[in-house]
Formats: structure tokens, sequence, C-alpha cells
């Protein structure tokens, strides 16, 4: 009895801590990215450059080589985005309401919605899911599948964001989605997966020379981005209204993550599809939805500050996320 009890209090410490070795580097890279930023190694200019190679160039290379070596997307993915999609649907309207509740500016409506459902999936998300997958079995058909759906919900994102943004400010029109409708269409991230995913159905490999360039260029891709993500938020400043940032936070690190949990079990998610759900539930507010809300007259300053906050605090939301799904 004593051993059993042993072996089951060293199975405790043991999956807390392989939880740790998988976010310990994801921090570390933002904090070098912050601290490079603070010393001015890294200007505004350069990052937003960096942003851009990093978006168009190195991790399309990445999401391309992968889907293409990895086969298909896997039947997991419609439950992986019905769960996410109806999850997000579902904050974007309790953000809306919690605004209307606290009684703030028209203006402010949309930026709290977009802070309380837009995922920064890309430069967080997916990067912790490599981590965690890295060294396991069916590793890379399982980050095929997370990035083909980070990439149809990142299309979603931009034109769900637009929609509550615009309506802060008057009706909803189709002058108004159409930017939104080319973002989708011109997506570098889901075109290199659906690109990758249709080389591989029709059974045709990559030529060496191309595959091993892709792997170098996409091996940028994951620490670039933390790196990316961490210097942005060192120029980010935290607003004086404090209210609506909170509110952002609490949706998209907390009550976000409990209703994708919660689908994910009513639609009987496999224990990987669920890891990567929750994981993408529980990334903080992508820095897009502070251009989104400058572009668009929103609320900047709560964009702003629920960036930093949920940054901060989806530590805990990821760390969690790995941990209940171990």
């Amino acid at each position: 009895m004593d051993i059993v009890a042993l072996c089951t209090s060293t199975a405790l410490i043991h999956q807390p801590m392989q939880t740790l070795e998988i976010i310990a580097p994801i921090l570390l890279l933002v904090l070098l990215g912050v601290f490079l930023a603070r010393w001015r190694f890294l200007g505004p200019e350069f990052l937003g450059e960096l942003n851009g190679f990093i978006f168009w160039i190195a991790l399309p290379a990445s999401l391309f080589r992968t889907a293409a070596m990895a086969g298909d997307s896997g039947p997991e993915t419609t439950g992986i985005l019905s769960a996410l999609l109806c999850s997000t649907f579902l904050i974007a309207v309790v953000g809306w309401l919690t605004s209307v509740a606290l009684k703030l500016p028209k203006a402010c409506h949309g930026t709290v919605s977009q802070s309380g459902f837009r995922g920064n999936l890309a430069y967080i998300g997916l990067p912790v899911l490599s981590y965690a997958f890295r060294g396991t079995p069916g590793g890379e058909a399982h980050y095929a599948t997370a990035a083909f759906a980070m990439g149809c919900l990142i299309s979603i994102y931009n034109v769900l964001a637009i929609v509550v943004l615009q309506a802060s400010r008057h009706d909803v029109s189709w002058g108004s989605l159409r930017p939104g409708v080319r973002s989708v269409l011109t997506n570098p991230l889901l075109i290199a997966c659906l690109a990758g995913l249709a080389l591989n159905a029709a059974d045709l490999s990559l030529p060496r020379a191309l595959n091993d360039s892709l792997e170098a260029l996409g091996g940028a891709a994951v620490p670039l981005s933390l790196i990316c993500i961490g210097g942005s938020i060192a120029f980010i400043r935290i607003g004086k209204n404090i209210a609506p940032m909170v509110a952002s936070v609490l949706l998209k690190i907390a009550v976000l993550p409990l209703l994708v949990y919660g689908l994910g079990r009513f639609l009987l998610l496999d224990p990987v599809s669920m890891r990567i759900a929750l994981v993408f539930a529980s990334t903080p507010t992508a820095s897009a939805a502070f251009v989104m809300a400058r572009q668009m007259e929103g609320d900047e300053s709560v964009a702003s500050g629920a960036i930093v906050l949920s940054t901060i605090f989806s530590v805990v939301s990821l760390f969690l996320a790995l941990w209940f799904t171990q």
C-alpha cells in the first residue's frame, strides 16, 4: 500500500513539473523580448518588420511543411473548431453585454468584446503546442491539426472583430465587412495550411533541398514569435480605466477556457483535441486587438491594457490547460 501511495505522489509531482517544462521556455523567450525592448536593443520599427517576417514568411513556411508531411488535418479538427467557435461567439456577446452593464461608452463595447475572444494563437498558442507535442507519438500530426484549426480561427477572428468594432460605431454593412472577408481570403497562415494539405493529398513529397530550407526557416518562427510578443508588450502602456480591462481579461483567460472545456466534454473530444482547444482558449489577447481598435476608432487604452494583463496572467491559464489535459 505504501508503494502505491509513493507511486501516486511521485506522479502528482511529476505532472506539474512536465507542465512547467513546457511553459518555462515560452515564458523565458517572452521575457527576453521584454528585456531586449526595454534595453532598446529592439525598437518598435524593427519589431514591426520582424512581426511581418514571422507572419508572412516564417510561420507559413513552418505550417506548409508540417501540413505537407503530417497528412490530413484529421476529423477531430471539426470538434476542435466547434468547441472554440461556439465559445468565441458566446464570449463576443457576453463581452458586449458586460460593457453595457458597466455603462461604458459605446465605442468601448466592441473593444471589450474583441479583447475577450481574440486569442494570440499564432505567437503564443502554437508555440506552446509545439513544445507540448515535441517528441510525443504522433506529435507532427497533432501539430498539423492545431495549425489548420488556428488558420481557420484567425480568419474568423478577423471578421468577428470587424463586426463588433463596427457595431460600436454604427450599423454593420457589407462594405464594413469587406476588409474582414479580404483578410480571410489572403490569410497566409490558412493558405499555407491548405497548400500543404493539398500537396499531401496529392501524395507529393517535397524535394530535400526545399524541405530542409523550409525546416530551417520554420524553425525560426516559434522563438522569434515569442521574442516579438515580449518586445511588443514592452511598448504598450496600461490606461487608467481598469474595469473594462479586468472584464476583458477574465473573459479571455477564465470564462472562455471554461466554456471550451464544457463544450469539449459535451462533444466528446479526445484528449489531444481537448488539449489543442483548451490551450488555444487559454491564450492571452492578441496584439492585433490593439491595432484593430486603433484603426476602427475603438478604445485603444482598454485593448492595450487587456493585452498586457492577459499576457501576464495567461501563464496561469496555460499552465492549467496543459496540466488538466495531460
